[in-house]
């Protein structure tokens, strides 16, 4: 099937995003070091919230005027998805919420760069109005900081392998074929100490030598 290439836009920094592309994922690997990532299927909306606590720091000598501080800093996520059967990532969310454990969240962009963190299942409620989808809501409270955002390698890269660039000319090897393009030179069996045999011995620089 043939590929269908797209322009991107040189300007795409003030191009707004649309909110279903934004993704939550939940770690179904053995520990946030080696993650094994699993979508969330049925999302409506995945609210990322963060907060810090406000401290007053009024006092007498401040001119009238209040003062605060920001306190202890906070995350959560709003999970609203649609009640699909078979999903797996919402029975991995239910069977952590049932056993009272944590989990270790994904929230990603469009552009797929992403944060992770940890975090407790604080609310898991199962919504059946008889006029509408049956749906799921929840909170995920973080358990300490989200991560820097970060993008994979692999995305990062491309998928592109790169030559090697060799005083400043870009080298490659081939194979199972011949080599055009490059000067290959062997040893004259009569000649051990030197020479090639793709030079006429009769010429030099073009020039025949006189008899």
């Amino acid at each position: 099937m043939a590929t269908t290439t797209f322009p991107e836009r040189t300007d795409a920094a003030s191009t707004a995003t649309a909110g279903k592309d934004y993704l939550i994922h939940v770690n179904k690997g053995r520990s946030d070091l080696e993650p094994d990532w699993l979508l969330v299927g049925g999302q409506r909306t995945g609210n990322l919230n963060r907060k810090a606590d406000e401290l007053d720091a009024s006092h007498k000598t401040s001119g009238g005027w209040a003062c605060h501080l920001p306190g202890l800093r906070s995350w959560s996520i709003d999970l609203e998805s649609v009640v699909l059967l078979n999903d797996e990532g919402a029975h991995y969310l239910e069977a952590a919420f049932n056993a009272g454990r944590q989990v270790h969240l994904k929230f990603e962009y469009p552009d797929k760069s992403y944060y992770t963190g940890w975090g407790s299942i604080t609310e898991f409620s199962l919504n059946t109005q008889h006029d509408d989808v049956a749906t799921i809501s929840g909170t995920i409270s973080g358990d300490g900081p989200l991560s820097e955002l970060q993008r994979d390698e692999e995305e990062t890269t491309g998928g592109e392998i790169t030559g090697t660039e060799t005083g400043g000319d870009t080298t490659g090897t081939e194979t199972g074929g011949n080599t055009e393009g490059s000067d290959t030179t062997t040893t004259d069996p009569e000649n051990p100490s030197g020479g090639t045999d793709n030079i006429d011995p009769d010429t030099t620089d073009g020039q025949e030598d006189n008899p």
